[in-house]
């Protein structure tokens, strides 16, 4: 093995450690309840949420994949990866993007349609009295 090989491999084993410790970071504190996974495929009032499932779906097949591929080559390499599964990435997190600007500018429109702006009470106006000259108004 080259120098750069064995670079590689280090580099390689501290990130995969590093992401396991993470993993295990993050299923730590689900079990302790620090992080709630009822919202996980339903927005935050309870409804369904198909671009959020999509999107969970589509990244654990396409990282699962991935990771089996690497596990059984020898020696483990990094694939490349057909630009196909990035489009199909791409467009499920866009899907999930554009859901959650169509659902924000819902909830607007429909707290604006409940609650209309109130009007300031003898609110003083700046137009001017119609009909009267200025003589007239320094005369009375």
């Amino acid at each position: 093995m080259s120098k750069y090989e064995i670079l590689g491999m280090t580099i390689g084993w501290i990130l995969t450690g590093f992401i396991g410790l993470l993993a295990v970071l993050i299923l730590w504190k689900i079990g302790n309840g620090d992080i709630d996974l009822n919202y996980l495929i339903s927005d935050e009032n309870g409804w369904a949420s198909l671009s959020r499932f999509q999107f969970l779906v589509f990244t654990f097949v396409v990282s699962m994949s991935l990771f089996y591929i690497i596990v059984n080559s020898a020696p483990p390499v990094y694939p490349k990866i057909p630009g196909e599964i990035l489009a199909l990435l791409g467009i499920s997190g866009g899907s999930y993007v554009i859901s959650k600007g169509i659902q924000t500018s819902r909830d607007v429109s429909m707290t604006e349609a409940n609650n209309p702006p109130e009007q300031a009470p003898n609110k003083p106006t700046n137009t001017p009295v119609v009909g009267k000259s200025e003589t007239d108004k320094t005369k009375g």
